[in-house]
């Protein structure tokens, strides 16, 4: 089965053709090009690169893996106006060109790509957690993806801590853009995450300081979300997620917060990279 897949962020759209038979996967082509955060432009990028798969494919399934809440039924992305330049983004304009028309939020589609192709394969649970500019996260049992009532499950960036006498979201601390505000905050240099990282990788104070917050709140997070879900596996993605030991000591701070200390629960790194939404985008018509 050949599926047409877009992931839309809010810097880039990803877009490939993805052959998928069982527990397999091949991914045809892929390319990316910057989001125009308008609804027009969008769809035209959509709509053309669909138009030239089928084609160039045979290949009439479309596959979204959408930034915020993803209606299923019917089919729109709401509260992106951000990313998608309107607040209400329908997908069915596809439809009309003879399109089959599939859509999912991207912290579930980076869970599904997992579970069905990456590191949860085999698993009977699993959470993600996406570290990028913001904490993306989705959970999956038994084969099915968990959505809540109202398509808006596992939207752990907006997870609440209180410090410094206010209320603060997960990703102020731990995510690229609050690693950001705390590093500017703390020595008025605006830098990039990864500047961070490599600063405190190079005995930067500072820097070393905002790090070692940020992993703390992390591994508390982490520990929250193995209280509740009790996963089997924990999987990390996004950009964040490649600084190893970044992860390792929120990992370790996690272990030590969580009620059930018997439990064998495991972590890893996706290796699957940006394939992953894409995959899961895919898996929806699995």
């Amino acid at each position: 089965m050949k599926i047409i897949c877009f992931d839309i962020g809010g810097t880039k759209i990803l877009k490939a053709v993805v052959k998928i038979n069982g527990g397999k996967f091949k991914l045809l082509e892929i390319e990316e090009e910057k989001n125009p955060r308008k609804e027009d432009k969008i769809k035209n990028i959509i709509l053309a690169y669909c138009q030239k798969n089928r084609k160039r494919h045979w290949a009439k399934k479309v596959a979204f893996s959408a930034a915020h809440i993803a209606d299923l039924e019917k089919k729109i992305v709401s509260g992106g106006k951000w990313c998608y330049g309107t607040a209400n983004f329908d997908l069915k304009f596809l439809e009309k060109s003879g399109f089959s028309v599939r859509a999912e939020n991207d912290g579930r589609c980076f869970a599904a790509g997992e579970y069905f192709f990456g590191k949860g394969k085999g698993m009977k649970s699993l959470c993600s957690i996406s570290l990028g500019t913001n904490i993306g996260g989705g959970f999956i049992l038994n084969g099915k993806n968990f959505r809540g009532s109202h398509q808006s499950a596992m939207e752990i960036s907006f997870l609440n801590i209180f410090h410094g006498s206010r209320w603060h979201d997960w990703d102020d601390f731990s995510a690229g853009e609050g690693i950001e505000r705390l590093y500017k905050s703390k020595t008025g240099r605006k830098s990039s995450s990864q500047d961070v990282f490599q600063e405190a990788k190079n005995k930067n104070k500072d820097a070393e300081e905002v790090i070692k917050q940020a992993a703390e709140f992390l591994g508390i997070g982490i520990a929250n979300l193995i209280n509740i879900l009790d996963p089997e596996v924990v999987v990390f993605g996004g950009s964040v997620s490649k600084q190893k030991k970044y992860i390792e000591k929120a990992v370790a701070i996690a272990k030590k917060n969580v009620m059930n200390k018997k439990a064998n629960y495991k972590f890893a790194i996706s290796t699957l990279g940006n394939k992953a939404n894409l995959l899961g985008a895919a898996s929806l018509y699995k």
